[in-house]
């Protein structure tokens, strides 16, 4: 059996064991040569002292034995396990002191004082302590080697642990023969955090209602708490509840009922009461049109008990322009505005104005059957004709005259038209009607003829002159006449042609129209279309 041995005040020597075999072998041939040549008296231990030898292990290595010789020399050979019989090496397994008994060659004895002493445990052995997060999972230590052969190891304070914490473990390496080893480490799992991904907190904009009202935390995670504090966000002071309008500050503080995870952080959201909008679905303020009367009119609400408690109104008429005026009784499209006064101006928006129209129409003067206006028909005489209303027309209208007073033929619609005087007053009948006919006087055209020197009452080919595709007519007064517009045709067919395109040697009709220039003979009316037929020669 091989271990380590201590001497006692002696350092340990420690040889190769090819050393160990030199020596063997030297003193086998010493002893073999003591045989032959001297006597054995005895033999006794090198060195007196006593040897520590750890329980159960004794190394031979280092311890000689002297042999002594009749004649007084001595020769030291190494310790070797034959030299203890089998009962004698029981008692490194004895703790305290001992005396082994040594024997060589089976006759000389001496023996070697021994101290059993227990083993230690190697200084390599560690628990490897370590840090983890919480899990729900039991956690464990353990050590960094396996345990020597019949080796235990013991927690005297645990070593399954769960919840979040550091805890010191203590492991007790033990073992027959050997000293008890003690251990130390450290285990902690730290607190897990929460998965707060999920909670809901976010800003509100409510309207007033006068109900207390607050921003409430949504998804928490079982076995989180939730409790709330208010601040008036402008002045960051704690306040019990909200009802006013106003912007406040929401902090949401999570406690978690259990020690193994991580506080939530707290979380604000701000809550923004706005102001509200009295509910006036009831009140109305209705158009109103009534006949001028010289009496101003008073608007009124409808349904005006249903005001929210505190309102008033106020009403104000503005005219067409839009400007205030202080009386309505004259004619015209006013403007009602009813302005709402009082309430809680801190929790309600203002009341917009409400509108309505005031229409103040004129009063109706009838003349529709009091008055008539007579068509009349006369020839053209180069005076001036007119119609004139009949019958009975009020003081207070007035008539005026549209197309009326007229020299030359024609037919003319003469308009009467009837307003009162009294710009809040109108008529039943604006306008009537009738006709003024001025009959023509026609008269014969006479074109001037070249080869008769004569004027002739029809036009004839040679009045037409072409020239380049221009045509121009000739051989009448140009100041008693003008020709107003000229039109070729091809006989045949009836289509209309351009001068440009005659053709020699081809007949084709013409219509002229005139018009009669001297004013006492009804200016710029058509008297006659003239039209005949020609043969285009080329010049």
């Amino acid at each position: 059996m091989y271990a380590t041995f201590v001497k006692k005040n002696t350092m340990k020597r420690r040889f190769a064991f090819f050393s160990f075999l030199i020596m063997l072998f030297s003193s086998l041939f010493f002893v073999a040569g003591c045989n032959q040549s001297q006597a054995i008296e005895g033999i006794h231990m090198e060195s007196k002292e006593v040897i520590d030898v750890p329980y159960g292990n004794f190394s031979y290595e280092g311890i000689n034995v002297i042999v002594d010789f009749k004649n007084g020399t001595n020769k030291a050979i190494p310790l070797e396990e034959e030299m203890i019989s089998p009962v004698e090496r029981t008692k490194f397994f004895k703790m305290g002191n001992q005396d082994v008994e040594v024997v060589f060659r089976n006759r000389y004895k001496t023996s070697m004082p021994i101290n059993v002493i227990l083993n230690k445990f190697k200084d390599t052995y560690a628990l490897n302590g370590y840090e983890c997060t919480y899990d729900g999972l039991p956690h464990i230590v353990t050590l960094n080697h396996e345990l020597p052969e019949g080796a235990t190891i013991a927690y005297p304070y645990g070593n399954v642990f769960t919840n979040a914490g550091t805890y010191e473990v203590v492991g007790v390496m033990s073992k027959k023969g050997y000293e008890s080893k003690t251990l130390n480490t450290t285990l902690t799992i730290h607190k897990a955090d929460r998965d707060a991904s999920g909670i809901v907190f976010e800003d509100a904009t409510l309207v007033y209602n006068g109900e207390m009202r607050t921003i409430i935390a949504t998804n928490i995670p079982e076995g989180v708490e939730v409790t709330y504090d208010t601040y008036d966000s402008i002045h960051d002071i704690r306040i019990n509840k909200v009802v006013n309008v106003g912007t406040y500050k929401i902090v949401a503080h999570f406690t978690d009922t259990s020690t193994n995870y991580n506080k939530i952080p707290d979380k604000e959201a701000i809550l923004t009461i706005l102001k509200a909008d009295y509910d006036l679905s009831a009140i109305k303020l209705e158009n109103h049109t009534k006949e001028f009367d010289g009496e101003e009119y008073v608007a009124q609400i409808l349904n005006a008990n249903e005001l929210p408690q505190g309102i008033s109104v106020n009403f104000r008429y503005l005219n067409e322009e839009g400007n205030q005026v202080m009386s309505n009784a004259a004619v015209g499209k006013y403007t009602i505005v009813a302005d709402f006064i009082g309430g809680d101006i801190n929790n309600y928006n203002p009341i917009e104005p409400i509108t309505a129209t005031l229409t103040v129409s004129k009063r109706v003067v009838k003349i529709s059957d009091k008055v008539s206006l007579e068509s009349k028909t006369v020839n053209f005489d180069g005076s001036v004709h007119s119609l004139a209303i009949t019958g009975d027309l009020p003081s207070n209208v007035q008539v005026s005259y549209e197309n009326n007073d007229q020299k030359f033929a024609g037919e003319y619609e003469v308009i009467a038209r009837f307003e009162a005087i009294n710009p809040n007053e109108t008529v039943d009948v604006e306008e009537i009607s009738s006709y003024l006919i001025i009959n023509k006087v026609r008269r014969s055209v006479m074109v001037y003829n070249d080869e008769t020197h004569e004027y002739d009452k029809e036009f004839s080919a040679k009045n037409i002159v072409v020239e380049g595709g221009n045509v121009s007519i000739v051989g009448f007064d140009e100041t008693v006449f003008r020709v107003q517009s000229v039109s070729f045709h091809i006989l045949e067919t009836n289509e209309s042609i351009n001068p440009a395109d005659f053709v020699n040697g081809e007949t084709y009709s013409y219509v002229i129209k005139f018009e009669y220039l001297d004013e006492g003979y009804n200016n710029s009316v058509v008297l006659s279309d003239e039209s005949d037929n020609f043969k285009y020669i080329e010049a």
